[in-house]
């Protein structure tokens, strides 16, 4: 489980939308191989702009 952070509420952590209050998650994440920073409304595998893994920065 998970915390909303704009309602505060418990919400299952593989969401992407809080089903409490219908804010949509927003990631962010910055690429080792290419170093550019980007932000995504969902959890990245892979880098969009060189297809670098991504899966160490998950929680």
């Amino acid at each position: 489980m998970s915390i909303c952070p704009y309602c505060q509420k418990e919400m299952d952590a593989g969401f992407d939308t809080c089903p409490h209050c219908g804010v949509t998650m927003t990631y962010l994440y910055k690429c080792n191989r290419c170093e550019q920073e980007f932000a995504a409304t969902g959890i990245l595998r892979f880098c969009p702009l060189c297809d670098a893994d991504l899966t160490d920065q998950l929680n």
